[in-house]
């Protein structure tokens, strides 16, 4: 969750010139391949505009001219729609997305996506990649991991996702909306999201059947697994004391509340070495960001999990 402490992104560009649009998209999108054509009115303008935090950013871009080229990947995962017809997305895969006005679509993930656009109004909803994980692990009672969903929202969960949006949209596109209402509108759309785009976690380890007590502990060090968190924090939250849930987690699991939440980092961990780059990222740094601070006994459990060091994990992309 953000804090007060954090800054908050906020972002409004515009401008007349095709070049200073091209050179702006290029840094936004990551890309070296953005092309703008000709407007199709003697004046030409483009508008960028973004607003968030580090969990949900939400976005509109107008550009007066058509425009083609790759957004590059980022660890994040986007819900966009347009205002009018004539922008496909994915367009170098085989199932380019041609997207109706108004009509909310989920992009591609974990690789660069090629579009091709006529002149519109794009919006969209970018979900900061752990959070959107750990929001879909609660929800689907598993554990974070890299989402499988569908493009196109499920026809009965569509029209509560446009209302959430409506409702949300306007708190989110303040910039001064309080952190903590954020953090709880982001939560919602977040959640309306994962139920629309019947979005699960590919990886496959499993809450444990118990007490209530003990499940809701398990959804919640899920939900947190990003974050700090202490053994008293998850008794907090359960509403028992320490030494009551760890008689409850030893007795249905045969381990402790943080063994399990340690499982459930080395699985994300293991999520994000096998999509990343050994040229842009190590081990440590991915370790650190789940809170494994001692690399010796992060290899150890790590191996002691799958059978192999992290290191290897990383290497495989490369092989």
């Amino acid at each position: 969750m953000t804090t007060d402490a954090e800054p908050l992104i906020h972002v409004d560009r515009h401008g007349l010139d095709i070049d200073e649009a091209v050179a702006f998209y290029e840094r936004v999108y990551s890309s070296e391949d953005i092309s703008v054509g000709r407007s199709r009115d003697e004046r030409f303008t483009w508008r960028f505009r973004a607003v968030g935090d580090d969990e949900v950013v939400v976005g509109t871009s107008s550009v007066d001219a058509p425009r083609w080229g790759t957004i590059g990947q980022a660890p994040s995962y986007v819900l966009a729609w347009t205002t009018r017809p004539g922008l496909a997305v994915d367009t170098a895969g085989r199932d380019p997305i041609v997207m109706e006005p108004g009509v909310p679509v989920m992009w591609p993930s974990g690789r660069d996506v090629a579009f091709d656009g006529a002149p519109t109004t794009l919006h969209t909803v970018r979900f900061d990649a752990p959070f959107l994980e750990s929001v879909a692990a609660a929800q689907r009672h598993s554990v974070p991991g890299p989402l499988r969903f569908s493009v196109t929202a499920d026809p009965g969960e569509l029209d509560h996702l446009r209302d959430v949006i409506a409702s949300a949209a306007p708190e989110l596109l303040r910039a001064d909306t309080a952190r903590g209402r954020r953090a709880a509108v982001n939560m919602l759309v977040a959640e309306a999201v994962v139920d629309a785009y019947e979005v699960t976690p590919q990886l496959d380890l499993e809450l444990h059947e118990g007490p209530a007590t003990m499940r809701l502990a398990q959804e919640w060090m899920v939900a947190n697994a990003h974050r700090p968190i202490t053994s008293t924090d998850v008794s907090r939250v359960a509403g028992v004391n320490a030494r009551s849930l760890q008689a409850t987690f030893q007795r249905h699991t045969g381990t402790s509340p943080m063994a399990f939440l340690r499982q459930v980092r080395l699985h994300r961990v293991r999520a994000q070495l096998v999509a990343g780059d050994p040229a842009e990222t190590t081990v440590a740094a991915i370790a650190g960001t789940w809170g494994f601070g001692h690399l010796g006994r992060f290899a150890g459990y790590y191996a002691d999990t799958f059978g192999e060091l992290p290191s290897e994990t990383l290497r495989r992309r490369t092989r």
